[in-house]
């Protein structure tokens, strides 16, 4: 499958959408203008209309039609507005309890929701973003969601249909998809495509009242201007529906291509076509197909990995057809099978894999000296246990954080577990010999595995695990290079209850300070620097390297700042950070971290590095 072209087919299919369908709300708006215009015409004209009237009658009440599409302008754009705080309130956890979910524990033992959990943060390093919180349906359909409005808040959720029917390729394919829907904003698109469906169909209420109103004034003497008011009310109630009616048509289709999207996004995850493939082909042969029984899943059929109800016409379907879709992964026409009988899988899901693409996060080739090669399973074993529990994952956290040096790292130790809940001090004992043999780049991805723990920590729990983090970070009297990035990733999970505010700083200078960090990583920092400013393309950047990348402090207040910023901004970042990165022929470890955190905190993907 060539998933790259297909990703960028349907990016553009999905752009025209979006254009028609602004154009169709201005359309919307001069329409009603326009029917006004020709009912003032003919009031003023009893005579008959021709070319010569137009213009004086135009030139009349042209004052009074802008101010009428204004006002239709506001209507449309307050009742959006007023519907995308509903659908946004809550997070992607508000989304999953309405559909039936139940939030699945990281410390779980039961061998099924094992399995989603180890897929979940498979797919997370895959695609390099945090591990969002799984949820697990009682539905017997294959399907599956993502919800939220960011990645931070963002979670899955995933049927017992689809467990009990697909293999563990197919589950991860399926988990992909959903991932996929997350990092290419999908979520967002849909809440404010169905905001503004929302605005323009309280038209149609709008010219409801209008009608109600002058019926329920019908007896009374004084007629003037009713007339006007009804035909008003009566014209806003048509183009209400008719805009509604074209707008859902549009809606469905944009949905359909963000579909194609995340399919080919969910290959170039996996970089195995025949997961997703083969589940779609499994929803096919299926008895109880895709279909979610909840009464809640009409509204959110388009979050679904497949059809979620049933009785939809292909017009206003949200997901393209099965066969269709299986022809663009497949490269091959495929015909339904009968419905396939229903057999639980068998598969071990207690294995945990740690192949070099996952621990790097990149689908290229990480240079990793021997004596850092992957240890064996059973020392990762009881610290990824530790992560699945807040008080374990809080543990792992500060022991990668206590300083180095063996004398400054015991008495750290020592002042630290005299203010720690006994929980965490008990498994800080038991973590800490382990994570000192792992290298970085393991530290690194098994703390990202720790995210959906420490975000179920309260407010002054997560407020007391940063002001800790802070003072291990600052025990030995300086900030070093994988402090900083712990730094980073921990709080993604914990700096969820404040406000993060840049330093202020113009984004040329955020960028060059980025740069002149990665390039400080290579082995010729200047030419590094050189191939970064020219791949970013942001005016403003530095012409020379920063020659001060000691000032951690300055980077992480850089990093919040341009976390600020449109995702056009962070992608032209990204391009600089790996043009510096692969300037030399090479990914180290370091670089490789430092990748993550940016991603992270950016809340964008990272890229496969060939």
């Amino acid at each position: 499958m060539r998933f790259f072209e297909h990703q960028e087919k349907a990016r553009n299919h999905t752009f025209r959408l979006l254009v028609l369908f602004g154009l169709g709300v201005f359309a919307l708006i001069f329409s009603i203008d326009g029917i006004l215009l020709l009912g003032l015409g003919y009031s003023d004209s009893p005579g008959g209309l021709d070319s010569a009237n137009w213009g004086k009658i135009l030139a009349t009440y042209f004052p009074a039609l802008a101010l009428v599409a204004a006002f239709i302008g506001f209507v449309i754009g307050s009742a959006s507005l007023y519907r995308l705080s509903q659908l946004s309130s809550g997070g992607g956890a508000s989304v999953a309890e309405s559909l039936g979910g139940r939030l699945l524990q990281p410390e779980t033992r039961n061998p099924v929701e094992q399995k989603i959990l180890n897929i979940v943060e498979e797919m997370a390093i895959a695609s390099g973003m945090p591990v969002p919180r799984v949820y697990l349906m009682d539905e017997d359909g294959i399907n599956a969601f993502a919800a939220g409005w960011s990645p931070n808040d963002a979670v899955i959720g995933v049927t017992r249909g689809c467990v009990k029917a697909l293999s563990r390729d197919e589950l991860q394919g399926v988990i992909a998809h959903e991932f996929s829907h997350i990092l290419n904003g999908d979520m967002k698109l849909n809440i404010r495509l169905m905001g503004i469906l929302y605005g323009i169909f309280f038209l149609s209420i709008l010219g409801e009242i209008l009608i109600r109103s002058i019926s329920y004034s019908s007896n009374d003497k004084k007629n003037d201007g009713k007339g006007a008011i009804l035909m008003i009310g009566f014209v806003l109630f048509i183009l209400g529906w008719v805009g509604w009616f074209f707008g859902r048509l549009i809606q469905a289709a944009v949905s359909r291509q963000r579909e194609f999207l995340a399919d080919a996004s969910a290959v170039q995850f996996t970089r195995n076509p025949e997961g997703i493939g083969g589940a779609l082909r499994k929803i096919a042969g299926w008895n109880q197909g895709s279909i979610i029984r909840n009464p809640h899943a009409t509204e959110a059929s388009h979050l679904f990995f497949g059809n979620g109800i049933s009785g939809f016409s292909a017009l206003f379907a949200t997901h393209p057809p099965l066969e269709e879709r299986i022809h663009r992964i497949e490269g091959i026409y495929f015909q339904p099978p009968e419905n396939a009988p229903e057999t639980t899988s068998t598969e071990p899901t207690e294995d945990i894999s740690f192949s070099a693409a996952q621990l790097s996060n990149l689908a290229g080739t990480m240079r990793m000296p021997a004596k850092n090669a992957a240890p064996p399973v059973p020392i990762l074993i009881p610290i990824e246990n530790q992560c699945k529990d807040p008080a374990g994952a809080l543990a792992v956290l500060y022991s990668m954080l206590l300083p180095s040096d063996n004398p400054a790292r015991i008495n750290a130790r020592d002042q630290l577990i005299n203010k720690l809940d006994p929980a965490i001090a008990q498994a800080l004992f038991e973590v800490e010999p382990l994570v000192l043999q792992i290298n970085k780049l393991q530290l690194f991805t098994l703390l990202s595995k720790a995210l959906p723990s420490l975000k179920m920590l309260g407010k002054e729990q997560s407020i007391d695990a940063i002001k800790i983090c802070q003072a291990l970070i600052s025990a030995d009297g300086k900030i070093d290079f994988f402090e900083f990035c712990l730094w980073r990733l921990a709080k993604t999970g914990l700096e969820k209850f404040r406000q993060v505010k840049g330093p202020g700083a113009a984004l040329g200078i955020a960028a060059s300070t980025v740069f002149s960090f990665f390039a400080k990583l290579s082995d010729a920092p200047a030419p590094a620097y050189q191939k970064a400013i020219q791949a970013a393309g942001i005016h403003g950047l530095l012409a020379n390297i920063e020659t001060k990348t000691d000032d951690f402090k300055m980077l992480d207040k850089v990093f919040d700042f341009l976390a600020q910023a449109n995702s056009e901004i962070k992608h032209k970042v990204l391009d600089g950070c790996i043009a510096a990165i692969l300037h030399d022929g090479k990914i180290t470890q370091d670089e490789g971290v430092l990748l993550r955190a940016f991603c992270l905190s950016m809340e964008i993907p990272l890229p496969p590095l060939g």
